[in-house]
């Protein structure tokens, strides 16, 4: 009765509701909190949640591998209507998840990366040319992006509706950060590309081609045998779309990195670093998601604090790539770190950690790991300047925009 006592006491120091300091602060929003409490764990009260937030390599291994947190009431209606969809894998626990994330680690095979990334590849060499003086490089890539992911998936996009449809993939993803406009560009985005993704997968049931992959996603079964309502199958498919525009945002990383650091073109060209290397330190640098959560079925405990049953974890994503107890020097953009310091399942995460095919962890980081080493020599091939505002921590996620003045493709 004592230690129950003692858990419900210290459970009680969630304080205010956080909110609109999360919105004001952004990325840095829980390392503002260690910093102001002195502690690595550190709670809040977020949208009227208890959560407690924690970082780094074994606080992820937490995350990702207790079994007694959930993800299907964990995630924020917000959240889960704009960047997810309802229904979503992200949404799903146990059984449930390991037979849905299937649908993605089957079809995202190696092979399909590569496929994937060649395209990317194609793409980009037929558009690159074409640029000259300023030029809105997040604009070029979502297009590039969503062109290559929807040839390999076998999806119907007309020229005239390309633009905006990768306008509303970023949509989707750009609303998450925010209540107020962003949110609703980003719900009416989602209903649009819904509509469209469900007539498509609609058109495959009632007869159509159903060889490409997305003819996998249309005739998906759950684990009772029956076929996906349209609504969740037209929501997965878009999740295997949507993931790969957004890596223009990582893009826009890699065109600020040479920007800022000109001497990354030569250490590239001798061997110095790898597009690896460099890959992994513009994930690790420019963010998309800041954090994820997860909630507590029982009464846990971690680095000896306690975490009431029903309450949120939060796995702070930006805090545990600039961990020091991991990346040393962790501000400084430094792709060479990762030939002293090797990544793990837990200790880089910007698109999850764990286990790739029963975890959590996104099943499209190899697709994103592959497009980022194919198109940053390219992207170093190129001599431009970047113009205009650059990104801050503040918003979630950046601006979708990366100006550029190209002076020869």
């Amino acid at each position: 009765m004592a230690a129950s006592t003692a858990l419900a006491s210290r459970a009680l120091a969630f304080g205010p509701d956080k909110s609109l300091a999360l919105l004001r602060d952004g990325y840095q929003f829980w390392q503002n909190l260690r910093d102001q409490r002195g502690s690595d764990v550190v709670r809040a009260r977020l949208l009227h949640e208890r959560a407690t937030c924690i970082r780094g390599g074994d606080a992820a291994r937490f995350f990702y591998e207790e079994p007694r947190l959930e993800r299907s009431s964990a995630l924020p209606a917000p959240i889960v209507g704009t960047l997810f969809g309802h229904g979503a894998v992200h949404t799903l626990d146990a059984d449930q998840h390991v037979h849905r994330k299937s649908l993605f680690t089957d079809l995202l095979t190696a092979e399909a990366v590569g496929a994937i990334a060649a395209e990317v590849g194609r793409r980009w060499d037929e558009r690159a040319p074409t640029w000259r003086g300023e030029t809105e490089l997040f604009e070029e890539a979502s297009a590039i992006l969503l062109g290559a992911v929807g040839a390999w998936l076998g999806l119907p996009i007309h020229a005239e509706d390309a633009a905006g449809r990768a306008a509303d993939m970023l949509a989707m993803v750009d609303g998450f950060g925010s209540p107020g406009a962003r949110h609703w560009r980003g719900h009416r985005a989602r209903g649009r590309t819904e509509h469209w993704m469900e007539g498509v997968l609609q058109d495959i049931r009632d007869g159509g081609s159903h060889e490409a992959p997305i003819g996998t996603v249309a005739l998906f079964r759950d684990g009772g045998g029956e076929l996906l309502p349209v609504h969740t199958a037209a929501v997965e498919a878009i999740n295997l779309v949507r993931p790969t525009v957004a890596i223009s945002w990582l893009l826009s990383g890699v065109a600020l990195a040479f920007d800022s650091w000109p001497h990354l073109r030569e250490d590239l060209a001798s061997g110095t670093i790898s597009a690896l290397d460099l890959a992994q330190e513009v994930r690790r640098c420019y963010p998309v998601a800041p954090f994820l959560a997860a909630r507590a079925t029982e009464d846990l405990e971690w680095s000896g604090e306690p975490i009431p049953a029903g309450s949120l974890v939060v796995l702070d994503l930006w805090g545990t790539d600039h961990d020091p107890r991991i990346w040393p020097d962790p501000f400084r953009f430094d792709p060479t770190r990762f030939q002293q310091t090797p990544v793990t399942p837990f200790n880089l995460v910007p698109q999850g950690g764990g286990d790739r095919n029963r975890g959590h962890r996104c099943p499209g980081e190899d697709v994103t790991l592959a497009v980022l080493i194919t198109l940053i020599p390219r992207v170093a091939g190129l001599s431009y300047a970047v113009v205009g505002e650059r990104p801050g921590l503040r918003r979630m996620p950046p601006r979708p925009t990366c100006r550029i003045d190209v002076r020869s493709a």
